[in-house]
């Protein structure tokens, strides 16, 4: 995917991962960031001549112009319906459990969507030379990964992640209190162990990129195989990894249920404007598109 198959997924999904991830007040300013970050992504990985740096504008610009009209409106009703539940009082497991596939729904549709733009980029790569560069920026990027992962000791990983996933949600609600960063980090330390399983899964889906291109496939192979590997990898490669993905999808519905189901009212009127307003901002941007 957002091309390692990791950044790969960023290059296709990160445009609804900016709301998450931006420490931007204003969803319309981590927006118009958007087209530099898929640039940087591609450009991190890939062997680019001077052609193929203008080829990857060009198509870096298309592929946020239908975010902007085929996606942003679906983000803003998914955040509007979401203020009123917030509004109403919170979410039933039943309504959270609801939440999570529309959202997950709302990642493949994305990622569906941004594939035949990532595959223009993509079939440019399939000679041996383009390959081994990618190849090695691939080695390369798992090697510091393994690295990190054999230095660092569990404790400070558990707190890293802690600490992001708390910031991301004081994001949307204001500062948290002790006990709900206390949720946070039981569900996350819960957890490690499925996630670290992650690195190997990560490792064979860009062992399967490679493999896929030097096949030199068609653009139109290439975006089907995109979205598999992106969202559906266990269709290609490592198959047991499916019921650890989705363990650890219900362990963070788990973590979102309890959190926010003990928003003080302060915390939830907080919730309910930042939803709104990051709806509106996505509904500004989606009637700009073409101008």
């Amino acid at each position: 995917m957002p091309a390692q198959t990791q950044r790969f997924f960023a290059l296709a999904c990160a445009l609804i991962g900016i709301v998450l991830l931006s420490g931007c007040s204003s969803f319309q300013i981590a927006y118009s960031f958007a087209g530099s970050m898929v640039e940087s992504r591609a450009e991190d990985y890939l062997d680019l001549s001077p052609e193929q740096e203008t080829e990857l504008e060009t198509h870096s610009a298309a592929l946020i112009a239908w975010h902007r009209k085929t996606m942003l409106a679906k983000y803003a009703t998914f955040f509007n319906f979401h203020a009123d539940i917030a509004e109403a009082g919170g979410w039933t497991r039943g309504q959270m459990k609801e939440a999570f596939a529309e959202f997950r729904a709302l990642l493949d549709e994305t990622a569906e969507g941004a594939s035949p733009f990532i595959a223009k980029v993509l079939v440019g790569h399939t000679t041996p030379e383009k390959l081994a560069y990618l190849e090695d920026r691939l080695a390369e990027s798992m090697a510091e990964r393994r690295a990190e992962e054999a230095t660092e000791a569990r404790e400070d990983v558990a707190d890293e992640w802690v600490e992001r996933r708390v910031d991301r949600l004081s994001r949307f609600t204001g500062t948290l209190r002790d006990e709900q960063i206390a949720m946070i980090r039981r569900h996350t330390e819960g957890g490690m162990d499925l996630a670290m399983r992650w690195l190997d899964n990560r490792e064979l889906r860009q062992g399967a990129l490679v493999t896929f291109l030097r096949a030199e496939p068609s653009q139109a192979q290439v975006a089907h195989f995109v979205h598999r590997i992106l969202l559906h990898a266990h269709e290609i490669v490592d198959p047991g990894y499916r019921a650890i993905s989705e363990a650890r999808w219900a362990l963070l519905e788990e973590m979102y249920f309890d959190v926010l189901t003990s928003l003080s009212d302060d915390q939830r009127r907080e919730l309910v404007s930042t939803l709104r307003s990051y709806a509106e901002d996505m509904i500004d941007l989606a009637g700009a598109q073409g101008t």
